[in-house]
């Protein structure tokens, strides 16, 4: 969250008077997290400037990025580690992450080959639900524990596949199904103070009822959630208010989250 000169200095101002972190957060001027950050900074280097950071040396060349992004136009759907396999082969050692920021660079988001079909009944209830709390500040929304169950198929997709293309850009995909795929159903949450567990449910549940399923999955599906990052869930929950106004302003439709 970017907060200007001005709001670092009332911050500061107010901190000086004897005002904690909560109680200045208690004006609703920045969520809590980022105004002890802004006090900390100010203790130890005496600025209201936040501190810039060096950064690592860049660990790609430009020819490289430009084969990671020609790998990526030949197959769109080619993930974000299946990506990073093929440039170490190349001789790039990189991770997940690293091709993912290559590929926003050169232009390429991630986004859905075909967005669901949005019914009446859904429009009219994320206008309902953004209308309610379209006051909540990210300090309200840091007070949320979000939570979800969805399903996770062996082979194939579930329903939602990814590929990567330019803004503005339209990608039609032809994607292979599997009639009776193994699927696998978890349930996992996550508030301001990081993630949850991830619950994987009984296959004997209503909610599960495929008759085997893949332990090494499993393991793999905990551990990328658990490797989930605080400042990812920040900035998540941060973005809820950005996300209500969006809804808002499409009138219930589509928007860019």
């Amino acid at each position: 969250m970017v907060i200007s000169k001005e709001t670092r200095a009332v911050i500061i101002a107010l901190h000086k008077n004897g005002l904690t972190g909560k109680s200045i957060a208690a004006r609703k001027i920045a969520p809590q997290s980022t105004i002890y950050r802004i006090i900390k900074n100010f203790k130890e280097r005496g600025s209201i400037v936040a501190k810039k950071a060096t950064g690592r040396p860049r660990k790609t060349s430009k020819r490289q990025d430009r084969l990671l992004k020609l790998f990526q136009l030949r197959d769109r759907a080619t993930s974000s580690a299946e990506l990073a396999q093929e440039w170490q082969q190349a001789g790039v050692s990189a991770s997940a992450r690293t091709v993912r920021r290559r590929l926003l660079e050169q232009g390429l988001v991630s986004r859905a080959a075909k967005k669901p079909l949005l019914s009446r009944k859904n429009i009219r209830d994320r206008l309902i639900f953004c209308k309610r709390y379209r006051k909540w500040t990210a300090e309200d929304w840091g007070k949320v524990i979000f939570s979800e169950e969805s399903p996770f198929r062996l082979l194939g997709t579930s329903g939602k596949q990814l590929v990567r293309r330019g803004r503005g850009e339209r990608y039609h995909r032809l994607t292979p199904t599997v009639k009776h795929p193994e699927t696998i159903h978890v349930w996992g949450c996550f508030s301001a103070k990081g993630v949850g567990s991830l619950t994987v449910l009984p296959k004997n549940t209503a909610m599960n009822k495929e008759s085997r399923n893949s332990d090494k999955m499993q393991a793999l599906m905990v551990q990328e959630w658990t490797a989930v990052s605080q400042d990812l869930v920040q900035k998540l929950i941060e973005s809820m208010p950005g996300r209500i106004a969006e809804v808002l302003k499409k009138r219930g439709q589509h928007c860019k989250y």
